[in-house]
């Protein structure tokens, strides 16, 4: 094992990236008092409550923790000298996020904020289109009471609007709404741009079509790994989740809102 990757968190989504290094082979120590036994059995996974420790026996560290202690966390990471991989959203201030990606340069470290959908065959089908982005548009089914639909911008808005960013759509270009029509679920990305003629084009990602299901955590991991090796900058890299912080900001009227 070239590298030795341990996890902070262990609950609903840290399960799911134990199991990806895990089975990446780079797996070192798990910190988290949810689905031990599940994790123990599945990815023989060693956990340790001593966080400190943790960084310290380890070349990089993923902070999936719930979203308040992310900034803490991560930044212990940094000062310390490892890498990081931390899930979305980054922090819950443009003020926390700037600092961490600030960090992340001065102590010349790699650091991938969790933005999922930036990774796998939507991104690459997208990026693809010829020309210049000039817009972009997020659709997702209706919920039923506002603070669900609240949510829903906090938990898949984010990653629409993190996708918007890496793709290069302008800040006052990129829309993300729910569909009043929807009957039934949704996660589409529409991309709009213009070659230098003024030729466009158009592409819609359905996020949710059988055939365009792929593991894209596996994806987002593995570039990971290949970033720390070659110590190249992420593509969701930390100024990259400071810019997301700043458009969800604009979006959402509570972007502190927990999913």
């Amino acid at each position: 094992m070239d590298l030795r990757v341990s996890v902070i968190g262990s609950g609903r989504w840290g399960k799911n990236l134990v199991s990806k290094f895990h089975s990446l082979g780079v797996l070192h120590l798990v910190y988290g008092h949810r689905n031990r036994d599940m994790l123990r059995q599945q990815c023989n996974a060693r956990f340790s409550e001593d966080i400190d420790r943790i960084i310290k026996e380890s070349d990089a560290v993923v902070v999936a923790a719930p979203p308040a202690a992310h900034y803490e966390l991560s930044r212990k990471v940094l000062e310390a000298g490892r890498d990081l991989f931390v899930e979305k959203p980054v922090t819950l201030s443009v003020d926390d996020a700037i600092t961490l990606a600030r960090l992340a340069d001065e102590r010349e470290r790699v650091m991938l904020v969790g933005h999922i959908l930036c990774y796998g065959p939507g991104f690459d089908a997208l990026s693809s289109l010829p020309g210049e982005p000039i817009g972009g548009e997020a659709c997702f089914l209706k919920t039923s009471t506002p603070e669900k639909l609240l949510n829903a911008y906090w938990n898949f808005g984010v990653h629409m609007i993190a996708l918007g960013a890496a793709l290069g759509v302008p800040a006052g270009r990129m829309r993300v709404k729910a569909d009043d029509k929807a009957d039934v679920n949704r996660r589409t990305f529409t991309l709009r741009t213009r070659e230098s003629s003024g030729r466009e084009h158009e592409l819609t990602w359905d996020f949710l079509d059988p055939k365009n299901q792929t593991d894209i955590l596996m994806m987002e991991c593995q570039h990971f790994l290949d970033c720390i090796r070659s110590r190249e900058r992420p593509r969701t890299d930390g100024w990259h989740a400071v810019e997301v912080m700043k458009r969800l900001v604009d979006i959402s009227p509570d972007y502190r809102k927990e999913g």
